[in-house]
């Protein structure tokens, strides 16, 4: 947390870096090509763009990412239903 204090205005760049890295674990857990793709993903772009643009941008970007995730796992989810 000593981002906040000392860069406020990156705190959202930060917090989406974390959100994006703490998904790796999970796509090992369940094998899982959406959360492993989306892990490294999400992490970079957030990066970058927190770096070029502000919080703003990097929300909006964030939610963008959120609903493709949410999609690829819904498309993961039927091909494995397929397959049973």
């Amino acid at each position: 947390m000593w981002v906040y204090p000392t860069v406020p205005n990156k705190m959202v760049m930060v917090l989406a870096i974390i959100f994006g890295a703490h998904l790796l674990p999970f796509g090992w857990l369940y094998k899982s090509k959406a959360y492993s793709v989306m892990s490294v993903l999400i992490s970079f772009t957030a990066v970058i763009i927190g770096i070029m643009f502000n919080a703003v941008v990097v929300s909006i970007d964030m939610v963008i990412f959120e609903i493709v995730f949410c999609m690829c796992l819904m498309f993961e989810n039927k091909s494995l239903i397929k397959q049973s």
